[in-house]
């Protein structure tokens, strides 16, 4: 009877801990993820990058670094799935909730260049990787391997590119250099040594954070029945998004407009061709059943951009932020739905 009672209390304990394990890992992920992209970003100013640059490179790499920290340790540690939910999940975020929220503020105008790059990228990566998840257990894993190499290779060739171009317009056009010299400075008037020291802490506890909020979401998802692919999408992806949407808001708030664009669309990007290209290389497996809604709602959101786009005004206004977040409300609908008719009674 003891034993008894002593397993019942254990079991009634074991997702409470797991819960606090998973808000201090994401917790810590969130910290370092807003300090690796301070270090970044005032290691960029140091080294007089402009801001269209920093916001589809650093910022946007930074931001999606607690993803990338959390999915790696979740390819090791054998849960797929869970990876797969939380670059879906964290796109649609970016996508639904960072844009809708920050267009509901101000008008978010979208800069020729995204319309004409990085949106196509975007949506070449969104067929690559549906392509490469879909179709159950006929796709080979060699197969997935290669697709997921691809999406690897165009990110990085995409990323080389970008670099330059960047560098080359800090060149040619003054009033970028002008930009920089009037923002604020990051981490105040920090020395360059002390970014590096900040950026090396920021990895650190992105590390741990990582590893903690992985675990304990397989845990949770384990102890409730749900899949780790709904715990992806729901929990984790909003959890480690929040520096996507705290950063565009921010930027929203100073009036860089195209920033808040470029880092949410640069996180998508980072996602499907860094993330998950290299998560698909350590660990490739196929969608787990019931998660075609999800990656069906992201490309319809990917999708939405290119009308938003090239409008006539070429801005995501509240129409367009509103149609964004009840896109993104009815997939959180339709996926907090399936997960409550998966879930066993007890």
């Amino acid at each position: 009877m003891v034993f008894f009672l002593v397993s019942r209390r254990a079991l009634r304990y074991e997702p409470l801990v797991a819960l606090v394990q998973l808000l201090a890992g994401l917790a810590l992920l969130l910290v370092g993820g807003r300090l690796l992209v301070d270090a970044a970003v005032a290691i960029a100013w140091r080294l007089g990058v402009p801001p269209l640059l920093i916001g589809l490179t650093v910022v946007a790499w930074g931001t999606s670094a607690p993803e990338l920290a959390l999915n790696l340790t979740a390819s090791v540690l054998g849960t797929p799935d869970l990876t797969l939910g939380n670059v879906v999940g964290a796109n649609l975020c970016n996508l639904g909730l960072a844009l809708g929220i920050a267009a509901l503020v101000r008008p978010l105008v979208v800069h020729a260049t995204v319309v004409q790059r990085e949106i196509p990228m975007l949506l070449l990566l969104m067929a690559l990787f549906a392509a490469a998840t879909l179709g159950g257990d006929h796709v080979g894993l060699p197969l997935r391997r290669l697709k997921g190499g691809m999406m690897l290779v165009l990110f990085a060739s995409y990323s080389i590119y970008v670099v330059r171009a960047g560098l080359r317009q800090r060149q040619e056009d003054q009033e970028l250099t002008e930009e920089v010299a009037q923002s604020e400075r990051p981490l105040g008037s920090a020395p360059l040594r002390l970014a590096l020291v900040a950026l090396l802490g920021g990895l650190a506890l992105l590390t741990v954070g990582g590893n903690m909020a992985a675990r304990a979401a397989v845990d949770i998802a384990h102890a409730l029945g749900v899949s780790d692919r709904v715990v992806g999408v729901t929990i984790v992806s909003i959890g480690t998004t929040l520096p996507e949407m705290a950063t565009g808001l921010i930027a929203v708030l100073r009036g860089h407009v195209d920033l808040t664009v470029g880092n949410a669309v640069g996180s998508c990007l980072f996602n499907l061709g860094c993330i998950y290209g290299l998560c698909s290389l350590i660990a490739p497996a196929p969608a787990p059943p019931g998660a075609l809604p999800s990656i069906a709602a992201m490309c319809v959101l990917g999708a939405a951009l290119v009308p938003m786009s090239r409008a006539s005004n070429r801005a995501l206004a509240r129409l367009e932020g509103t149609l964004l977040l009840i896109i993104y409300g009815l997939w959180m609908a339709v996926e907090l739905m399936g997960a409550q008719a998966r879930t066993p009674l007890r």
